[in-house]
């Protein structure tokens, strides 16, 4: 094995770099992997734009959560693993924290999994799954929680916002799921294209017309003399803090609103139309090991092209253009490292 690996860490707020590391220190009870496959995330962009996990950080920030790869190296103590084994890892199973403050990321060449468990934190891969489906089973893990938080059946009249990576992971396994209905919106007229293409989804980029197609499409209702759709839940994938109260605004009584994107500033809304409306504001963050494990079975019934869903893969050594791919969403979907 190399003594030097390449790993991109944040330095501080939009410095990014491809450093050379040392070779994983494998423990007793640990694995490497060597990373086939790792997604670029819009919480990748946040952690960029801020310097680290919750701001600047003292030491450099590791990058990449959406991760699959072959084992490499097996600890003493490790079972059920074996060398050889394609895998998806679960970034933050069993008290890890890959790509979410620490030292390790996926946006490298090996990459140390501490305290290794099957189904834990290595989920190993069906024989015909591609490593990029592999690094998919992540965001669809955090769009499966998200649907599980919002308390629907395929009876509910759904609306998501935001069509990047976790939005269009909803929207997609809301259409797998048997919902009808679904009135999505995206700024990005790639995204809204994409999202079309669903069966189930109609998707505007605009809204004022989004708002017109939710009346349209799950009906109307009344609040405090003014009409609004009957829309019964609205998942929110945006990040964007001000959508939140765009959303209380257009909301019906006893609606619910799932939260998913991590805002970047603090969101400000009116808890008087909380209130007298009696909203329900849920969040939802990563997943549990069942929906990791549920994501990855979905996944393997081929609901996705991979080659509609994937925009661009980039090498690791044109990370700044991946990047850079990354933040323009009227270009790419999804950037994913194919290293």
């Amino acid at each position: 094995m190399p003594k030097k690996i390449q790993q991109i860490n944040i330095h501080g707020p939009n410095l990014l770099s491809l450093d050379l590391i040392d070779y994983p220190l494998l423990g007793s009870n640990d694995l490497i992997v060597e990373i086939k496959c790792c997604g670029i995330c819009g919480t990748d962009l946040g952690y960029l734009s801020s310097g680290g996990l919750m701001g600047p950080q003292e030491k450099p920030m590791a990058l990449g959560h959406e991760m699959s790869g072959v084992v490499v190296e097996t600890g003493a103590n490790t079972k059920d693993i074996n060398i050889n084994d394609r895998v998806a890892i679960n970034p933050m199973g069993n008290q890890n924290s890959i790509g979410n403050g620490g030292l390790e990321g996926g946006m490298t060449n090996f990459l140390l999994v501490k305290k290794a468990a099957l189904n834990k934190n290595i989920f190993k891969l069906p024989d015909d799954m591609s490593f990029e489906i592999g690094a998919l089973v992540e965001p669809f893990a955090v769009a499966l929680r998200a649907i599980n938080r919002s308390n629907i059946t395929p009876d509910s009249r759904v609306s998501v916002l935001g069509l990047g990576c976790i939005g269009f992971s909803v929207v997609t396994l809301l259409n797998y799921l048997g919902y009808k209905n679904i009135v999505a919106i995206d700024l990005s007229d790639l995204r809204v294209l994409h999202a079309n293409n669903l069966d189930s989804v109609s998707a505007f980029n605009n809204w004022s017309i989004f708002t017109e197609a939710l009346k349209k499409f799950h009906g109307e209702d009344e609040v405090f003399g003014m009409k609004v759709s009957d829309t019964d839940a609205f998942i929110d994938c945006t990040g964007n803090h001000k959508i939140l109260s765009n959303i209380i605004d257009i909301a019906k009584t006893h609606a619910r609103i799932i939260v998913t994107g991590l805002h970047k500033k603090e969101a400000s809304v009116n808890f008087r139309s909380v209130l007298m409306r009696e909203l329900e504001i849920t969040t939802s963050m990563a997943y549990s090991n069942d929906e990791f494990q549920e994501s990855l079975e979905i996944l393997s019934k081929n609901i996705i092209d991979q080659n509609k869903f994937i925009s661009h893969k980039c090498t690791i050594q044109d990370y700044k253009k991946a990047f850079n791919l990354a933040k323009d969403g009227n270009l790419a979907t999804k950037v994913m490292f194919d290293l």
